[in-house]
């Protein structure tokens, strides 16, 4: 049995600023020092499911796969391939639209975010044509 905590090192959304309700501090700890991975790591550790010589193994297969496929263009072993395949498929996506930024969070939004999302709205009139709109849902 393997209990993993794992608390929210990001913000909910782009909307959210967590650091009004969450010290700083705090996160970057959780984030260092209680990572769930590390959790597993040192569970399966002591049920002597892995070990440092493992983890070396893993390591260096890892970085080898990530050199081949981003630099060199050359598929690895296992799933790491597919993994990117998805990830970059999801990249070539319309984005979703932008006034989306603002309406995900609250019931009813608050007058900072009102005046954020107006001033995104005049930007976009004003300098839209620089921007890469065409990458967004209309």
């Amino acid at each position: 049995f393997a209990l993993i905590f794992s608390p929210r090192v990001g913000c909910h959304s782009t909307s959210d600023d967590s650091s009004a309700y969450r010290l700083v501090d705090k996160v970057n700890s959780w984030d260092k020092q209680d990572h769930p991975i590390s959790h597993l790591h040192l569970y399966l550790g002591r049920r002597g499911w892995w070990d440092e010589q493992q983890e070396q193994a893993w390591r260096e297969s890892s970085r080898k796969m990530i050199i081949l496929e981003r630099i060199y263009g050359i598929s690895g072993a296992g799933e790491l391939p597919q993994v990117l395949e998805v990830f970059e498929q999801a990249e070539r996506e319309a984005k979703p639209p932008p006034h989306l930024l603002f309406s995900d969070v609250y019931l009813e939004m608050p007058p900072r975010l009102r005046r954020q999302r107006e001033e995104l709205e005049r930007h976009l009139e004003t300098y839209g044509e620089h921007d890469p709109l065409q990458q967004f849902q209309k």
